[in-house]
C-alpha cells in the first residue's frame, strides 16, 4: 500500500493565497480584504476555516481587524519584508474529539482519557457535541479536515450503521478512530467495550440467582452495533442456560410510563436488564411508584454506574466499562496513526466487569 500524500490544510491554502498576494503587490497595506463570506465561496470552505486562516494572520501581524469593518492589510514594520509562517508549520498540534453529549459520567471520562494519552506527546483535543445529529457529525467530520486536525476520533450518533464521510476519509488515509461502536462494512480503526460479553455476563447473573423471566429493556437498537452486541448477548446467555427467549421480554419503549405500563401487564417478569444507567434509573423511579421492593420484587442490572446515588441507597448491580481506558486507548492510536496513516487497521475491544451491589437477589413471586 502507498503512503498517501501529505495533505495542505485548507486554511493554509487560504494564508498563502493572502500572502502571495501581499508578496505580488496586489494586495497593499491598509487594503481591505475580502469577508470572510467572500473568501468562504471562493474557496469552497466554511467559514470557521476562514476564521482560522484571518487569525493565525493577525497574530503574525500581517493582517489587523477593526470591529464591524473587516480585516486590513497591515503597514510593514519599519520597511522590512512582512515575515508570515510556512505553511506547514503548525503552531498548534490538535485532535479532534466528536461525541454526543457531555451529560454523563461515562463520556467525562473518556474525553479524559483521550486528553491524558494526547497531551502526552504535545497534542490538544478539540471537543465537539454531535447532539446525535448524523448531519452535525458529517459538518464536524468536514470541519476538522479543512481546518488541518491530524486526526478525528468520532463516537458515531446512535443508530447509525454507515457513515459514507467516514468511510471517504479512511480511504485516503486521513486518521480516524471509531469509539463504543463499530460501524458495519466500514473497515475503520476502533476502540470498544466487549458489549456482547457483558450482556452474557449480566443475564448469567440474574440466571443463576433464580430469575427465568427476565426483561430486557433498550432504546430501539436496528443501526447501532453496541446495543445489538448486548442484545445478542443477552439471547445467547438464556440459550446456553436452556431458556427461551421471548420476544416479549425484548421492551423497546423507554418512557417512564410504557415501562410501567409493562411491568404491571407482565407481572411474571422478575428481573430487568437494562441497557445502560438511565434506563436503569427510570426503573427504579417506576418500581417505586408500584410498591415493588428492589430487589426483593425485582432485580434490576444495568451497564454503566449511575451518577445520581443519593436518591437510591443501594449499590446498583452493574457492568462497568473501562471509559477512561477507551479514551486512552483511542488517543494512544491516534498518535500512531498521526506518525504512520499506512499502518494497518486496528479493532481494540476493552473487557466490562461485572460488579454485583445491592440491586440483584433470588426471586420472590410478585402478583
Amino acid at each position: 500500500m502507498t503512503a498517501p500524500t501529505k495533505r495542505v490544510p485548507l486554511y493554509n491554502q487560504i494564508r498563502t493565497y493572502i500572502t502571495d498576494q501581499i508578496a505580488q503587490g496586489q494586495l497593499l497595506p491598509g487594503d481591505r480584504l475580502p469577508s470572510e463570506n467572500e473568501l468562504a465561496e471562493h474557496f469552497g470552505v466554511s467559514r470557521i476555516t476562514v476564521k482560522g486562516a484571518l487569525s493565525s494572520l493577525v497574530k503574525e501581524g500581517t493582517v489587523y481587524r477593526i470591529q464591524g469593518k473587516g480585516s486590513f492589510i497591515a503597514d510593514q514594520a519599519q520597511g522590512e519584508p512582512l515575515r508570515y509562517q510556512s505553511p506547514e508549520i503548525r503552531t498548534l498540534k490538535l485532535i479532534s474529539l466528536l461525541i454526543p453529549s457531555l451529560k454523563t459520567a461515562y463520556m467525562v471520562n473518556l474525553v479524559k482519557g483521550v486528553e491524558n494519552a494526547a497531551s502526552s506527546q504535545g497534542y490538544r483535543v478539540i471537543v465537539s457535541l454531535t447532539h446525535e445529529s448524523v448531519e452535525t457529525e458529517c459538518q464536524l467530520l468536514a470541519e476538522a479536515e479543512e481546518m488541518g486536525v491530524a486526526g478525528v476520533i468520532v463516537y458515531p450518533v446512535e443508530g447509525e450503521s454507515y457513515n459514507e464521510d467516514i468511510l471517504r476519509m479512511t480511504l485516503r488515509g486521513y486518521p480516524i478512530v471509531v469509539i463504543d461502536r463499530y460501524l458495519k462494512g466500514l473497515e475503520t480503526n476502533c476502540v470498544c467495550t466487549d458489549h456482547f460479553s457483558g450482556a452474557y455476563a449480566a443475564t448469567s447473573h440474574l440466571i443463576e440467582a433464580g430469575h427465568f423471566r427476565i426483561a430486557f429493556l433498550t432504546a430501539p437498537y436496528t443501526g447501532t452495533t453496541s446495543m445489538e452486541d448486548r442484545l445478542e448477548g443477552y439471547r445467547q446467555a438464556l440459550a446456553d442456560h436452556a431458556l427461551l427467549s421471548d420476544p416479549r421480554l425484548v421492551f423497546t419503549r423507554t418512557e417512564p410510563e410504557q415501562i410501567e405500563l409493562y411491568l404491571q401487564q407482565n407481572p411474571d417478569v422478575t428481573a430487568v436488564f437494562a441497557l445502560n444507567s438511565s434506563l436503569g434509573l427510570k426503573v427504579f423511579a417506576v418500581a417505586e411508584r408500584l410498591q415493588l421492593s428492589i430487589p426483593d420484587q425485582l432485580s434490576v442490572i444495568f451497564f454503566d454506574d449511575y451518577e445520581y446515588s443519593t436518591r437510591w441507597t443501594l449499590r446498583p448491580t452493574c457492568i462497568l466499562q473501562q471509559e477512561e481506558e477507551i479514551g486512552a486507548q483511542a488517543g494512544r492510536l491516534m498518535l500512531s496513526l498521526v506518525s504512520n496513516p499506512a499502518q494497518e487497521r486496528k479493532k481494540i475491544v476493552l473487557p466490562p466487569r461485572l460488579v454485583i451491589g445491592g440491586t440483584t437477589a433470588a426471586p420472590l413471586f410478585r402478583s
